[in-house]
């Protein structure tokens, strides 16, 4: 990720945020950027999150923190903008700027053009997770994106979890409503932001004179994700829709990315185990025994068993 930041946009300022102590001493210094470990946020409540929430909620669930905290702490900053880690920027993102200085909050949908198959993923999936896909936001400097963080962070708390019985997962279905809550919001539809196998329906890789271009216009970001480098021939966990056979426009820029974890040594720091990741079996069966008393049993017993699993 940040290899690809420092070679299309070296005047850009690229910070990790860690959702993890550096217990173990891991050096990673070889990453050549800042890293802000969550401790320093100091986020009220924080202990309470990590005790509810899987890795997964609690990754997404701090977010927001760290857009109101790098926004606070670089004053001069007007723009703070969000990828997910297995993203890689192929162009420089001065489109992206150009968009903010328009508008607050830009945000990417998962697909723009209707799916007519039965393989996965499927619009239904799309409709319980999430329309918009949060591995990437923009936000500028203004008093509606202060308003739609402070909105995001009281919902991240306590609801970031993933429970598609309560119409609840992660950061992402809450993002539905921040283009009714919020002004200035820009649903940006180009097809070379965000492309992932979610898309893949509806947008095609090609090479031109050393540049990337998705239909024709040029690709700005790829977002891998659901791949693992451990199988290679395999485009996305949960994806049934393409493989590289039917789809050798991707082979080169995956193999790319594939050999760009390895350098950056990801077999190694995959087994650094993470300080915030315990308790997952259970945190994960308490989700779903909640999940069960509340679908299936009288209010009356309810709060009875309650009393029970907490004792």
């Amino acid at each position: 990720m940040f290899e690809s930041i420092k070679q299309t946009n070296p005047g850009w300022q690229f910070i990790i945020g860690l959702v993890d102590k550096q217990d173990k001493n891991t050096d990673l210094s070889f990453l050549g950027c800042d890293v802000l470990p969550i401790e320093e946020l100091a986020i009220k409540g924080f202990d309470k999150m990590v005790e509810q929430y899987t890795i997964i909620e609690l990754l997404t669930s701090v977010k927001p923190f760290y857009f109101e905290w790098l926004f606070k702490q670089y004053p001069d900053v007007e723009n703070v903008v969000y990828f997910d880690p297995d993203i890689m920027v192929f162009r420089s993102l001065t489109g992206l700027q150009k968009s903010l200085e328009n508008f607050d909050i830009i945000l990417t949908p998962h697909f723009t053009h209707p799916i007519n198959d039965t393989c996965l993923p499927t619009e239904l999936h799309v409709m319980q997770t999430g329309i918009f896909n949060l591995g990437f936001l923009a936000l500028k400097r203004s008093e509606n994106t202060f308003n739609m963080l402070h909105w995001w962070q009281s919902r991240l708390k306590n609801n970031c979890v993933i429970d598609l019985s309560r119409g609840l997962f992660v950061d992402q279905l809450w993002a539905n409503l921040i283009p009714a809550y919020f002004d200035k919001v820009l649903i940006e539809k180009k097809p070379g932001y965000n492309m992932a196998h979610w898309n893949l329906h509806e947008r095609r890789l090609e090479q031109k004179n050393g540049e990337w271009l998705v239909n024709g216009e040029p690709l700005v970001f790829f977002h891998f994700s659901h791949y693992n480098p451990a199988q290679p021939q395999i485009i996305a966990a949960h994806h049934t829709r393409y493989n590289f056979e039917t789809r050798p426009d991707l082979v080169e820029i995956y193999d790319l990315y594939k050999q760009s974890l390895l350098r950056y040594h990801y077999s190694e720091l995959k087994k650094v185990p993470c300080f915030y990741l315990n308790n997952e079996a259970k945190k994960k069966r308490k989700r779903e025994w909640e999940t069960f008393l509340r679908m299936a049993l009288p209010d009356t017993l309810k709060g009875k068993l309650k009393r029970i699993v907490r004792k």
